[in-house]
Formats: C-alpha cells, sequence, structure tokens
C-alpha cells in the first residue's frame, strides 16, 4: 500500500497549520494528519515560499511520516507590556521520536472515492520533454534569463500528461506486484508536480514578476481543465494553482469551492489558493473580497461534516481576506457568523477554534454591522485561552511536546485575535473595539497576556523550577476563569437580533 505526501508550506501564519497531507490507496483517498510541533529551521515545507521545496513525495509502502506543525507565531510579541513566549520556537522536529501532540486521524471524503477509477478519465497527450527543458524553465526564473512562451507551453503540457496518465497514476494507487519504489511510473506524478512547481517558487524568491506573470497565465489555462480529471490530477493541480497565488486563478477557486462534485480536498487547496493570493500582496478588490468570503462562508454553513484541516484553511482564507459581512447584508455578518460558529463549538479542534478567534481578530467590521458584540468574541476566546492554558499545564510533565504545541496556538492566533498582525492596520479586536465593549476586551487580554507569559515561562523553566512555574500558570489561568465567571456577557448574540451562541462556560468550569 503506498502513500503520497504533498507537502505544502506557509510561513508567518500561526495556529495549527498542518502542513502535509497524504493519500493512501487500499482504504480509498484518506487525508492523514499528525500534528507536531517543529521549528521553522527543520520545517522543510516553509522553503515553499522562499522557492525551494514543495513537490509532492511517494514514500515507501508502510512509511509513516509526520505531518508538520502550526508555524512559531512572535508576532504577537510587543503588546502592553506583555511578551508572546518566543519559547514557542525552537521545538523537536519529529514528535513521534518522543511524544506525540495526537494520535494519527484518518479523514474520508466519500466523494474522493468515485474520482479513483482511472477509465473513467482522459489522459492529456502531449509531446515527452526532457530534463534539459525542464531545467531550461527553470532558468526562466532568473530575472536576467529570456523567457520562452513556447517552451513553457510544451513543458506545462508534458506534465499534465504525466499527471493523467493511467500507468502513473495507477503506479501509487495500486501498483503491480513487484514494482519499485524507484521506477519511473512510481516516480512520475512526483516529478512533474516538481517541475511545474520550481519555476514558481524560484521566480517568487527572484521576484521576477515578469515570468510570473506568464508562466502563471499558462499553468491556470493548461491545468484547469485537470480540476475535473482522475482525483490525483485534481489534487496535484490543485496544489500547484493554491501555491501561485495568481489573481485570475480566483474566480477558478471559487467555482472548486461551490461544487457540489468536487472533493473537499481540492477545496482545500482553493482556500488556500485565495489566502495566498493575499498574502502575497495582490490586490483583490474589495467587491471580490466579500463574494469570496461569502462563497467561504456558505461553505463552513452547509457542507456537511467537514473535516477539519478544510475547516482551518477556511477560516485561514476568510482572515486573509478580513471581510465580515456583506456591504448589502450587513446585518447578517455572514462571514463573521461562520466563524463564530467554530469558535464557540467547543467539540472543534483547538487548532480550529484558535483560527476561528484570529479570524474575527482580522475581520474589519464596521458601524454599518449594527451592535456588532465584540465582548462576546472576546469572552470565548477568554475561554479558549483558560482552557489552552490548563492543558498546557496539566501535559507539561508526561507530554512537553504537545504543551509546546498547544503554546503555539495560544501565543499565535489567540494573542493575534486580541493585538492583531503586526503590519495589518486596525486588526486585533483590542484595537477595533470601543465603548463598553473595547473595555471588556481589554480587561480580558489583560488576563490572557499573563496566561501567555505564564506558558512560555514554563516551556523554558530548569527542572527544578517546573512546579513553581506550573503552580504560577495555574493560578495565572484561574485569574482568567474567574473574571469570565463573574462577567459573562449578557447579550449571547454576535450581532444585534441575530442567533445566540453557546458560551461553552461548564466546559471551562466556569458557572452556566
Amino acid at each position: 500500500m503506498l502513500t503520497l505526501r504533498f507537502a505544502r508550506g506557509r510561513s508567518g501564519s500561526p495556529g495549527g497549520r498542518t502542513e502535509l497531507s497524504w493519500l493512501q490507496s487500499g482504504t480509498w483517498v484518506l487525508l492523514v494528519l499528525v500534528s507536531s510541533s517543529v521549528s521553522a529551521q527543520d520545517d522543510a515545507t516553509t522553503k515553499s515560499k522562499s522557492g525551494q521545496g514543495g513537490a509532492a513525495a511517494a514514500s515507501k509502502p508502510g512509511e509513516s511520516k509526520k505531518a508538520a506543525s502550526p508555524k512559531e507565531s512572535g508576532k504577537a510579541e510587543q503588546a502592553k507590556g506583555a511578551t508572546a513566549p518566543e519559547a514557542a520556537a525552537g521545538s523537536p522536529a519529529d514528535p513521534s521520536k518522543s511524544t506525540k501532540v495526537s494520535p494519527v486521524e484518518i479523514l474520508r471524503d466519500p466523494r474522493a472515492e468515485k474520482l479513483v477509477d482511472v477509465k473513467k478519465y482522459q489522459e492529456v497527450k502531449a509531446r515527452a520533454v526532457g530534463q534539459e527543458d525542464i531545467n531550461a524553465l527553470k532558468a526562466m526564473a532568473d530575472p536576467n534569463a529570456n523567457i520562452d512562451l513556447g517552451l513553457i507551453n510544451r513543458v506545462v503540457d508534458a506534465m499534465a500528461a504525466k499527471l493523467t496518465d493511467h500507468s502513473n497514476i495507477q503506479a501509487l494507487i495500486d501498483p503491480p506486484a513487484g514494482q519499485s519504489p524507484n521506477s519511473a511510473a512510481a516516480k512520475a506524478i512526483q516529478e512533474a508536480t516538481a517541475a511545474l512547481l520550481e519555476p514558481l517558487f524560484a521566480a517568487k524568491a527572484a521576484k521576477n514578476q515578469g515570468f510570473l506573470a506568464q508562466y502563471n497565465r499558462v499553468l491556470l489555462q493548461r491545468l484547469r481543465p485537470l480540476l475535473k480529471n482522475h482525483l490525483i490530477p485534481r489534487i496535484q493541480v490543485s496544489i500547484i494553482l493554491g501555491q501561485s497565488a495568481y489573481p485570475d486563478a480566483l474566480p477558478t477557486f471559487l467555482e472548486q469551492i461551490k461544487d457540489d462534485k468536487q472533493t473537499i480536498w481540492v477545496k482545500l487547496w482553493a482556500m488556500e489558493g485565495i489566502a495566498n493570493i493575499v498574502e502575497e500582496g495582490s490586490r483583490i478588490p474589495a467587491s471580490n473580497r466579500i463574494d469570496a468570503g461569502k462563497v467561504i462562508a456558505d461553505f463552513l454553513k452547509n457542507e456537511d461534516d467537514i473535516p477539519w484541516p478544510a475547516q482551518l484553511r477556511a477560516l485561514e482564507a476568510l482572515g486573509a481576506l478580513r471581510q465580515g459581512f456583506r456591504v448589502n447584508a450587513p446585518k447578517e455578518a455572514e462571514m463573521a457568523s461562520a466563524a463564530m460558529r467554530l469558535l464557540t463549538d467547543f467539540q472543534a479542534k483547538p487548532e480550529v477554534r484558535a483560527e476561528a478567534a484570529r479570524a474575527l481578530g482580522l475581520m474589519e467590521i464596521t458601524s454599518a454591522v449594527r451592535g456588532y458584540n465584540f465582548a462576546l468574541v472576546a469572552h470565548v476566546t477568554g475561554l479558549l485561552a483558560a482552557d489552552l492554558g490548563t492543558q498546557i499545564g496539566a501535559n507539561f510533565k508526561n507530554n512537553p511536546v504537545k504543551s509546546r504545541y498547544l503554546t503555539v496556538l495560544l501565543a499565535g492566533p489567540v494573542f493575534e485575535a486580541f493585538d492583531g498582525v503586526p503590519g495589518m492596520r486596525d486588526s486585533g479586536l483590542a484595537h477595533m473595539a470601543s465603548g463598553e465593549g473595547g473595555t471588556y476586551v481589554t480587561q480580558v487580554f489583560d488576563l490572557v497576556k499573563p496566561v501567555v507569559k505564564a506558558a512560555s515561562d514554563l516551556l523554558v523553566a530548569p527542572s527544578r523550577q517546573v512546579p513553581d512555574r506550573q503552580k504560577d500558570l495555574a493560578a495565572k489561568v484561574a485569574a482568567l476563569k474567574q473574571f469570565l465567571g463573574k462577567n459573562t456577557p449578557r447579550n449571547r448574540s454576535l450581532v444585534q437580533g441575530g442567533p445566540e451562541f453557546p458560551l461553552g462556560d461548564t466546559a471551562a468550569g466556569l458557572p452556566g
């Protein structure tokens, strides 16, 4: 049984960004993610942002590889005298060799099961190219190189053919007995994906916008039809287009998210692509951002049984778009409400809840949204901070890797929900809320900051100081819980006249 690993990466974003997705044959299509904590220097997937890595890679049958974890965020560092824990950096690269953060998870998409029969899909036919042509394409990423549009088209067409070749796909999903993992067919999907990604990363690293404009146009034109092909090329193409950060791909991404027959893993990469467009500096008109946010909010609202990695990507995209409501329907605040539903889902993954808090902290809410309840967002985010602090202290002795991982969530997305992202204007609840709601946000944040610092101090404490640091963290968490328990917002609606949200007081050990 062969496993196919898809590496992806995004730098500078905290909050449970699990970096590797996996496809496995034998049980149809599975997405297996292991949340683990790694340092930035050990996370090979971060290289995709600097022009390195990021290609798909095949592993041998029976191998168990671990997914890279959320990026440590030191962005919340200097908030009103508090310091976000720098100790979150430098985590172990492979928690499986010490203590795991969480068990392996197997997440199925029934729609993907319908996409694995190669006989149902046509191969793309194109003339093969040699390594010399592939190297020549990559060399065009150099700003001083000439751009050969004909060569770009030939290489892209040839790689599309390799991605859809039935023997190549079959070598992954059901390899014949005795097939070597180093055979041409077994490596073809990996090599084709790498050949298309490497020029992209190299050109980004070199800031060669001229090449990127032409290369991305060809990628979108030639590869877009493959999003209706077999599962393997669909996902590989969605990774390539998602990494392109090409603004003209936005309609294609939205089309995939809205398509009720498309596999969830393509939708995941479509949302990743939307976030990349924004985060890599492309300007998207406000109306298009709002439309994109509405599509993602509808996805979160209407899609059944969304796997948590897809929820996470949707929230990342909503945070990047920063749109909490539609101008013509402000009282509904659909995008903010979608994030709030996940923040108040106390059975959801902490990664998801933390990213939901961060998305709400980044959304630009104006007076057009009547009665927007900043205090409610702050209260539930405070409950999340208290829960994370409790788990960090409780797990530290027997599972320090998990404590470190949870501290990343606390010091990253939870902290940024209050304080915003450096360089992102008017971000963070503490900078947006005013009046009575603003006062409450400040009060909660002032109690969250000591929890963050105490968690950070625990991570770097010498062994003899650990008991005292644990007690200190417990005391800071208790103070936060006490305030939240005594100051529960009476209004549990996010917007005036909107539905009420649960506060999860019982789950946090607070009076209901």
